[in-house]
């Protein structure tokens, strides 16, 4: 008789469904932050170009947070292609990640309306760190436990744990950044979110990234 904390594919299957649920929802939500000009308030071409150059913040972050969730989004799909089971802890990891994931939204839109604050950048950055912290220790658990697919080797699992680090690391790079200008920082962020979500290999960036 099966126990329900007993680990199995069926676990890993319902964890990998409500995943893409959220994810959908959050990037839905990210985009809706961006609202169309009021047409009572504007009544010219150059009043409604203006109205869209100030929109400009609110486009910066939605490109900000469309790569982070494209980023993660990918991130997990590879964790969830090496690992063949799951139990209720590691779906607990899971769930904590995606908590994350939907708060996004929420630090997306006090970035856009503080733009020019230290602490929009920080709050922005604390999320992707919790992003991270989850995501790298639901990897290790996996690791721990066994749960990894048998034709996983030593250099997949290394591979995963140093491309978390190293994103954590150059993101915290980014933060710091703030201290000398709020928009040098997230400059910084997105930049690494492209190099990250394309494929840049001849950069610097990318071979530091791997």
């Amino acid at each position: 008789m099966k126990r329900p904390l007993e680990p199995s594919a069926e676990a890993r299957g319902r964890v990998v469904g409500i995943t893409d649920g959220v994810f959908a929802i959050a990037l839905t939500l990210i985009v809706l932050e961006i609202s169309v000009p009021a047409h009572e308030a504007v009544h010219s071409e150059v009043e409604l170009l203006s109205a869209i150059a100030a929109l400009a913040p609110r486009f910066l972050t939605y490109a900000l947070s469309f790569l982070t969730l494209t980023i993660f989004w990918f991130g997990q799909q590879a964790q969830h292609g090496l690992i063949s089971r799951s139990d209720r802890r590691l779906a607990t990891l899971n769930l904590c990640f995606l908590a994350f994931i939907a708060l996004l939204p929420f630090s997306t839109d006090l970035l856009a309306d503080f733009l020019e604050f230290r602490t929009a950048v920080l709050v922005y950055w604390l999320n992707l760190l919790l992003l991270g912290a989850t995501l790298f220790a639901s990897w290790r658990y996996a690791v721990k436990n066994g749960f990894l697919a048998e034709d996983v080797d030593a250099e997949t699992t290394r591979t995963v744990y140093q491309r978390i680090v190293k994103a954590q690391i150059l993101w915290a790079i980014g933060a710091t950044f703030c201290l000398i200008s709020p928009l040098l920082s997230v400059g910084f962020i997105l930049v690494v979110q492209l190099t990250y979500a394309t494929a840049l290999r001849g950069s610097l960036l990318r071979k530091v990234i791997g």
